[in-house]
């Protein structure tokens, strides 16, 4: 194969992996993905507070399920206002002195 085949065939190859990316099946399937790598997260992230709430806390059934409650019901916010949990962190910095977003490495912009 001449070097001028192998370019041809590797420009093929480019055009057809842009080709796929563009598809609507493959960015749906790939958004599909990212949602559930997210919701696995922050099932895991939970479920580790959780734990820390009933060994360190003695927290049982009822106030863990209080707080998984109120965990579910902020993340409503995470798409429709994204400036909710900057003002929550600045709240929580204000009260404990504890910065949250800055501290554990969320030095996201969108939450400064």
């Amino acid at each position: 194969m001449s070097w001028a085949d192998k370019q041809l065939k590797k420009a093929k190859i480019h055009s057809l992996v842009e080709q796929a990316l563009k598809d609507p099946q493959f960015q749906e399937a790939q958004k599909k993905q990212t949602e559930d790598a997210i919701r696995e997260a922050f099932d895991c992230f939970l479920l580790i507070s959780a734990d820390y709430l009933h060994r360190h806390h003695s927290y049982g059934k009822k106030r863990l399920m209080r707080f998984l409650e109120f965990a579910d019901g902020q993340m409503k916010y995470i798409p429709e206002d994204p400036e909710y949990f900057r003002l929550l962190n600045d709240a929580l910095a204000e009260e404990t002195g504890v910065n949250i977003l800055e501290n554990l490495g969320g030095q996201d912009e969108k939450y400064r």
